[in-house]
Order: structure tokens, then sequence, then C-alpha cells
């Protein structure tokens, strides 16, 4: 009988409990919302900003305000539930929130609602490292803040917040002065509202930014007042990242033990706070820091979390770092064989980056842009149309038969003409774009930037800058010559020299280059297609000479014919067209020849406009005993 009474007692007890106690405490806000029904994110955020992050009570949100037809806060309800998802990297759920969170959005018409959607799905996009799908979600989102009129404070929050994270996958795309300037823009609206974690989130990017300059007592001023924000605000999250970016300054300006210090809180933060792709940077971090400490144990132990998370939770920019520094390790440690295949993971995880963007963002960005000319000059010709409509229809009766015959004919030609036209320029630019594409060779950008790094590795800071500053050359010359339809034979020259030392540095300057230009030729009078001769040089360099034992040579002439055309002679002393034929045929991956055939097809183009045609030869060079010696490739190309 006491037992009875005493849980009747219990149970009493429990049951009249104040509302105030454990989870009734959180409800009690749900129903405070659901009574005033505030219309915008702000506001329902600072009432409902204690149980936000709770699944539970968010999933409880989303029931009540469909049963009680309340739109923004279901919107809200979506909206948590993705970015708890995220966090937990739990990224297709994150996108299924976020999109529900949109179309309801769109179906109420709340603007500032859908802007701050596609923002939350533009973030997951580039947790996942798909900077693609990541920038259209938020260009579109920037676009439509601001073609707004009137921008309230939540339409400027949702234009700041495009902002950074624009920047943020253009710092991914090592595209650090269009970053940069994103996130200034982004901190100039924070500084307005004096939002505080706006502040430190930019604070923290411009920072990184200084530090990847170089510039690293200045950067180190931003992460540290970056951190004053987010201690102001308790921001565990905000403190992990300024952590781990003070705690990497200090190990480049060696001093290990200060980052250890500074990184070693963190891993308690990231565990507290659930987010395991800033779990596995801590962990890696400070594998970082104890292998530059030379305590390999303490240094592959974490490095393997921080490997495990990425690879289970699918963070690819994560496992990559991962896989960079087992290499480093096996390689101190002795193990070169490992480090080899370590480091060839690590190439794979980077190769695959970076092909994707340069693939997918370099080629999409010409293309829309050529696009949009396209679709501009077709515009102006459809208004050129109507104008021509127009002035018929103003035409008078007693106009002449045949003079409005005639008039038509005239009209119906130039039209004619200007589609004629039309078709030529957009068969030019495919031709553009493809060639762009065959030169902006992903292998080759991947493996110019390995060079640049190699040299950074082995301490060789002005080979490193010499050749990147060849190598930012090269690639704005590349793509001026999809703006320019001619150069000059001085800048072609130029190019050219740029492009073989970037090459030659890959064959560790085992190449012999001579270039040898006819004194009479006026450099800067001549002109010729821009980079026509590229993939020739190309071909020499990694189908003649690449596969040759002993030395190796790459010699170039230009002079003139006659006065109507110019001479380029392209000579190797390779392995011959015909060895790497059977070379190439042997091969398992086999690559698609097409820069040579787009040459051609620019030389056809280019030559349309002289009264001589191009003539193009490849000749195939033998020593005395009748060996292969070599190729030579001779281009006529007219010119005034």
């Amino acid at each position: 009988m006491k037992t009875r009474f005493g849980l009747s007692i219990l149970f009493i007890l429990l049951f009249n409990l104040p509302n105030g106690f454990g989870q009734d405490s959180l409800h009690v806000d749900i129903q405070k919302l659901l009574k005033i029904k505030p219309k915008t994110l702000n506001r329902i955020d600072r009432q409902l900003k204690y149980i936000k992050y709770d699944t539970i009570q968010m999933k409880e949100l989303l029931r009540l305000s469909q049963k009680n037809n309340y739109p923004e806060a279901e919107i809200y309800a979506y909206n948590m539930l993705g970015k708890t998802n995220r966090i937990n990297t739990n990224f297709s759920k994150a996108i299924f929130y976020h999109q529900k969170a949109y179309d309801k959005a769109t179906e109420i018409d709340n603007l500032n609602m859908r802007i701050y959607s596609l923002n939350m799905l533009g973030v997951v996009y580039r947790r996942m490292d798909a900077v693609k799908s990541a920038l259209e979600y938020h260009n579109k989102a920037l676009q439509l803040a601001q073609n707004q009129t009137f921008k309230d404070k939540e339409t400027l929050e949702n234009i700041a917040i495009s902002h950074n994270s624009i920047g943020n996958i253009y710092l991914l795309l090592e595209r650090d002065d269009l970053a940069y300037l994103h996130f200034k823009k982004a901190l100039k609206i924070e500084k307005q509202f004096d939002n505080k974690l706006g502040q430190a989130i930019n604070y923290q990017n411009i920072g990184s930014i200084l530090e990847k300059r170089g510039n690293l007592n200045q950067a180190l001023a931003y992460y540290r007042k970056s951190l004053w924000y987010n201690d102001k605000i308790n921001s565990k999250l905000g403190k992990i990242i300024c952590n781990n970016s003070i705690g990497n300054v200090y190990l480049k300006q060696n001093q290990p033990e200060k980052a250890l210090q500074i990184i070693q809180p963190n891993l308690l933060y990231a565990k507290e706070l659930g987010d395991n792709y800033y779990l596995a940077d801590v962990y890696i971090n400070l594998g970082k820091v104890y292998l530059k400490l030379n305590k390999y144990q303490q240094a592959e132990n974490f490095l393997k979390k921080g490997l495990q998370i990425a690879i289970d939770k699918k963070i690819p920019s994560q496992a990559s770092e991962a896989y960079k520094q087992f290499s480093i390790l096996e390689e101190k440690k002795g193990n070169y064989q490992a480090a080899l295949a370590y480091h060839k993971k690590y190439t794979k995880e980077e190769n695959k980056i970076l092909n994707e963007k340069n693939r997918q963002l370099v080629t999409d960005v010409i293309i829309k842009q050529i696009k949009l000319e396209n679709k501009e000059k077709i515009q102006e010709l459809g208004q050129e149309n109507q104008m021509v409509k127009k002035k018929l229809d103003k035409t008078k009766k007693s106009f002449y038969f045949t003079l409005l015959f005639s008039l038509l004919i005239f009209i119906l030609g130039l039209i004619y003409y200007k589609q004629y036209q039309l078709n030529n320029q957009k068969k030019l630019m495919n031709l553009e774009q493809n060639l762009l594409r065959a030169q902006m060779n992903p292998h080759f950008i991947f493996n110019s930037l390995n060079s640049i790094k190699m040299f950074i590795i082995q301490n060789k800071p002005k080979d490193a800058v010499i050749y990147l500053s060849t190598f930012s050359k090269l690639v704005r010359s590349i793509l001026q010559s999809t703006i320019d339809k001619e150069t000059t034979l001085q800048d072609e020259i130029n190019t050219i020299k740029m492009y073989v030392a970037i090459e030659n540095t890959r064959f560790s300057n085992q190449i012999d280059f001579e270039i040898d230009v006819e004194d009479q030729l006026n450099l800067q009078q001549i002109k010729i297609p821009p980079l026509f001769t590229q993939p020739f040089i190309e071909n020499a360099l990694w189908h003649g000479l690449s596969p040759k034992e002993g030395d190796k040579k790459l010699t170039i002439r230009i002079y003139s014919k006659n006065d109507t055309h110019l001479v380029i002679e392209i000579t190797d002393n390779g392995i011959g067209r015909k060895k790497a034929q059977e070379i190439k045929a042997g091969r398992t991956f086999k690559r698609a020849s097409v820069g040579i055939k787009l040459s051609e097809e620019r030389l056809k183009h280019f030559s349309k406009n002289y009264k001589y045609s191009h003539q193009l030869k490849f000749v195939d060079l033998y020593d005395e005993n009748g060996e292969p010696a070599g190729t030579k490739v001779i281009i006529e190309i007219p010119y005034k």
C-alpha cells in the first residue's frame, strides 16, 4: 500500500509540474508565436532563438503552423530543420527541407523568405564542394534582392549573405580579387545594421585572403577582430573557425606550440557543437600541429580521425587535406612508398575538384557570356526588323509597286546578310570557345599549380613567384584571345615563350628551345589569329619530345615567304609521328586531339579576309640512317 501511495504521489507531482520545467517551457515559446503570428523571419527568429536548433520543437512548430494556417512559421521551421541537418552533414535532408521552404515561400509570394531559402540552399551545396550549384543559387538570390526597388533591412541582410557566400565560392576558385570585393560589400551592410555575427564572418573571410597573400600579421589582426565579435555573441562555431585560422598562421610563422595552445580547445567546442565538418577540420589541424612538432604518433591519430569523418560524411576538401598531411607524415618517417600512395590520393581528390571547377565553372561562364552576346545581337536584329515594319506601315499607297517591291527585296537581303554574318560569328565563337577549352586544359592548369606548390614546398619562393607570374600572364593572354579576333605577331611570340617556359619546367628544363624571327618583319603591324600555334607546340612537346630519351630540342622559325605569306615552322627532334601514334594507340585512355583541328578551322576563317589562302604541312624528318628524327610543321598564313 505504501508503495502504491508513493507512486501515486510521484505521478501527481510529475503531471502538475509548472510549465517552466523541461520541454514544456520550450513549447510555450511556440504557443506565444502562434498567438501573435509575426510575418518576418527576423521577428520569428527573436521569438524562438532559444529552441531554433531543437529538431523536436521545430517539427512541432511545423505541425502546428500547418494546422493553424501560418505559412511564415512553416517556412522558418523548414529552414531551421535544413540548417540543423547541414550542421550534422546530412546534406540530402538539408536540401530537402530548404527546398520545401523555398516552394512554400514561392506559393505565398514572400520574396524575402524565397531569397533566404535560396541562400540556405547555396550554403549546403558549398559545404558539399558543389560550387557550380552553390554559385547559381546565391546569384539567383542576389539578383532577386537587388531587383527590389525598396530594400528593407531583411532584404539588405539577404544581400549581405549572398555577397558573403559568393565571396567564399570565389575563394575556393582562387579568385581572391573577386572574393575580396564581395566580402567588402557584405561587411559594409553588416556594419550598417551593427550585425555582430555578420561582421565576425566577413572579418574572418577577409583575413583568409590576407593570409593567402602572405600578409600574416594583417591577417592575424582581422582574425582577432572576428574572434572579438564571436566572443560578444558567444558563437562556438565562430570561435572554432577563428582559432583554427589563427593557429594556422602560427604554424606558418613556425610557432607550433602557440598553434597547439589555441587549436586544442576547439576539439571540445566542435564535439559540443556536433558539426562534423568542423570536427574533421579540428582533427586535421591538430594533426598538422603535431606533425610540425615531430610527434608522429599523435599526428597520425588525429589525421586518421579527421580523414574518417571526411570519408564518412563525403567532405572532399577535408579528405584532400588529410591525404596531403599523411603524405608529408610518411615522408618524414622515411616511408616513401606510403608517402607516394597518399600523395596520389591527394592529387586525385584535388584533380577531381579542380577539374570540376575549371570544366564546369570557367567554361560555363564563357558560354553564358557568348550566349548573352548572341542574344543581344538577335534582339538588335529584331528591333531593326520592327523599325523596318514601321517604315513600311507608313508607306503610302501612292508609292509605285515596283519601288515597294525593290524596297522589300532590299530589306530581305539586308536581313539575310545580317543573319549570315551572325551565323558566321556564332560559328567563330564556338571555335574560339572550343579552343579555349583545349587551351584551358584542366590537367595543364592543375599541373601548373602543382609546380608552384612544389617550388613552395622546396622553399624556392623566387622560382615560385617567377613561375606564377608567367602562368598568370599566360592565362590572361588565353582569356584575352576569346575577345580579340586578331593579335600582333609580337604578342603571339611572347605568348609562345611563356607557354614553352611553363611546360619546360615540367620537363625539368631539359628542352633546348629556340625561336628565330626574321629581322625585317614588323612584329607590331603583322596580324594573326591569337594562340593558333599553341596546339602544334603542345603536340611537339608531349607527343614528340616527352617520350624521347637524350637531348630534346624545339625550334620555331618565323619569316616572310613573299609579300603575301608569313611562314611559321615548328621543328622538334622527337620520336616522330609514326612512333607517337603507336604509343597513343597502346594507351587505355585516349584523349581526343581537337586543338589542331580547331586551329585549322580558325585559319580558314582568318584567310577569308585575304586574297590568298593558308597552307599547312606536316613533314616527317629522318636521320642519315633513315630513322625518325622528329617532325616539322610548316604553316603559311596570309598577311599584309
